[in-house]
């Protein structure tokens, strides 16, 4: 044992170099995959190597500063010297962190003062380790390392104008120059890739706008216009939605913003050349008197370090913005080459692969407070045994709750629904008229004027109530009596219906933020069971449940997706900057959507649940007779 503590000590600082460098390799793959993943594995092992990233290089630098040994010390028996003292640039460059992820979460991006506190203090730390080595190395060998310190320098300086460039207030105070770019023209009638892209990046100035929270004015040119997409599909409108999402994902939590702005280039240019000089400066130097050991991984660190550059240079190329940028200065073959890569099925953007996770959260909490349903997913299974534990030791369900929330919910695709949303919310701005009058309900009217106070006094009341009803109406299906030819549609608004309904609950429960809730879940929730014990409510919701049948289907469909449109327009752009980073949610498709139509919060034509004489609205949501749950309009 006390062996293998003494070969540890002697090979710390080593360990510590070659666990940096391994970690930058693997955040450079793995960091862009959370745009299109909900896996919680991955995100945890990035989350694991974002955080021990700068933890082990910063740690490894406090080592080299206070263990002279490292740096200075020779080695009697092999009569050869550490080379140590050249690697604390090298872990400059880590600190640097890798294009593909600068921050992990937006509140990286917002601490960017603190990062910059940290370059300040570990360049300081790594220039005293370099100092009081000097004495002891070849002129070679300095200049070399002085050199590396320019690269680890500009490379630290990128990753904390990075995080700066993507905080909130900077997006407040941008005046969106880096989107103001040559595009190529737009080819009227084609509704190819090419031109979703193209489409996608002459709207970026509007996007960036919409991130930032500005209210656009009735004059405004938005690009996206109320007639700009009117003959595209549904289908076709989500591609152009996603791209513009993957972009500015990249602007938000990668080092793309940066590279697109000259000073960022030439600073890259410097660094990819400082460091070239710095390896032939080396490869030149005398290196007799050093540890082949230490050689060895001097060469790795360098070799590393060209082959990162030379992945990152192809990221650059793939870029759609550097495509565009080529192809409107007509550099045809380059141009060519980077649409090659972008739309490469293996590293880059193709059509046909999803730019987002496109998937949907579920939370089923009739089945919580009935535990009705077989347990689907392992979670799920845990949770059932979990109930039954806690039952049987007579403890609260409440108390279980928080791992419901966790183990219970499950995420299915959202293909379908998110075709449906799509054309709704077209349908719900671009023809206000007919979503403004009065809506009939001939099979939930009895539901909806039982519910309207659950409307009226609280949004997250009125999504659990409307989850019930919705349940409790599809625990009908399938019906025997039905006719073989709409039993296909009633499966498809039977999946839609309930994927909505569930993924709205799924909101309320884990992610409150995004919903303009008047109190808490756990508050909404509580409410809701003391009034189901009170009031029965269930039993009456069984007496008003309309028929099954497609046109009740319909209005439940129609009813959800008001709903989630309207939750959409009162959501905070924060708040989905923020879930952009975890693969993204259905609800920012609707809101970005809505921005486009200047609509929402933000926009000029405000969206309300329920009529107001003080606001000026217009477009309403649901509207009875004689009870108005309701969207929103121009003044």
């Amino acid at each position: 044992m006390e062996n293998l503590i003494k070969l540890y000590h002697d090979w710390e600082i080593q360990l510590l170099v070659l666990l940096s460098f391994q970690i930058q390799i693997f955040l450079f793959f793995t960091g862009g995959l959370r745009r299109r993943s909900i896996n919680m594995l991955l995100r945890l092992s990035i989350w694991i190597a974002y955080l021990g990233a700068d933890m082990i290089a910063v740690y490894a630098l406090g080592y080299l500063s206070q263990h002279k040994d490292a740096t200075m010390a020779e080695d009697t028996m092999r009569g050869t010297q550490p080379l140590a003292f050249f690697w604390a640039p090298f872990l400059l460059i880590h600190l640097g962190g890798q294009d593909t992820i600068t921050a992990f979460a937006m509140e990286d991006n917002n601490l960017w003062l603190r990062h910059l506190l940290n370059l300040v203090v570990q360049v300081v730390l790594s220039l005293y380790v370099f100092w009081k080595s000097i004495r002891k190395h070849s002129v070679e060998l300095l200049v070399s390392g002085i050199f590396v310190f320019v690269a680890g320098i500009i490379k630290y300086g990128e990753r904390t104008w990075s995080l700066k460039c993507g905080s909130f207030k900077s997006l407040q105070s941008s005046t969106g120059n880096h989107c103001k770019h040559r595009f190529p023209e737009l080819i009227d009638g084609d509704a190819g890739y090419c031109n979703t892209v193209c489409t996608g990046l002459h709207s970026m100035l509007d996007v960036l706008n919409f991130f930032s929270g500005r209210t656009l004015f009735v004059g405004d040119r938005v690009r996206f216009g109320r007639e700009g997409l009117g003959t595209w599909l549904p289908n076709q409108v989500l591609k152009v939605l996603a791209v513009e999402l993957g972009m500015m994902y990249d602007d938000l939590y990668t080092k793309a913003l940066v590279l697109r702005t000259r000073s960022g280039i030439t600073l890259r240019c410097i660094s990819q050349l400082s460091a070239s000089v710095a390896f032939a400066l080396f490869l030149a130097g005398k290196k007799h008197k050093y540890s082949r050991d230490d050689i060895a991984i001097t060469y790795l660190l360098f070799v590393g370090t060209f082959f990162l550059e030379l992945c990152a240079l192809f990221m650059f190329m793939m870029s759609p913005w550097t495509w565009a940028w080529l192809k409107s200065r007509k550099y045809e073959r380059l141009a060519r080459y980077s649409w090659s890569l972008f739309s490469s099925s293996l590293i880059g953007w193709p059509e046909k692969r999803s730019l987002w996770s496109n998937a949907m959260g579920q939370y089923n909490l009739r089945g919580w407070f009935e535990e009705s349903g077989k347990p689907k997913s392992c979670g799920q299974r845990v949770m059932n045994m979990t109930r039954k534990l806690a039952t049987s030791i007579s403890v609260d369900k409440e108390k279980i709750f928080w791992l419901s929330k966790l183990l219970d919910t499950e995420y299915v695709k959202a293909d379908k629904v998110m075709e449906c949303l799509v054309e709704a919310t077209s349908n719900f701005v671009r023809q206000p008229y007919e979503f403004q009058r009065t809506r009939e309900w001939p099979n939930l009217d009895p539901l909806l004027r039982y519910a309207q106070v659950f409307y009226i006094a609280d949004f997250g009341f009125a999504i659990v109530f409307m989850h019930m009803v919705t349940e409790l109406h599809l625990s009908k299906y399938p019906c025997p009596d039905m006719e073989a030819d709409v039993a296909e549609d009633i499966v498809v608004l039977v999946e839609i219906c309930q994927k909505l309904s569930r993924y709205m609950m799924h909101l309320l429960l884990t992610l409150p933020s995004l919903l303009p809730l008047n109190a808490s879940a756990v508050a909404t929730l509580n409410k809701w069971q003391a009034d189901m014990m009170e009031n029965d409510i269930m039993t009456e919701l069984k007496g008003l449940d309309p028929q099954p049948g497609k046109e009740a289907l319909e209005e439940i469909k129609d009813v959800w997706v008001r709903l989630t449109i309207y939750a959409a327009a009162k959501s905070q752009p924060e708040m989905h900057a923020a879930q952009l980073a975890r693969g993204g949610e259905p609800l920012t498709f609707v809101w970005l959507q809505l921005a486009h139509y200047n609509c929402g919060e933000f926009g000029f034509s405000r969206i309300e649940l329920t009529r107001d004489r003080s606001k000026h609205s217009i477009f309403y949501v649901l509207q009875l007779n004689e009870v108005v749950v309701e969207g929103s309009g121009f003044p």
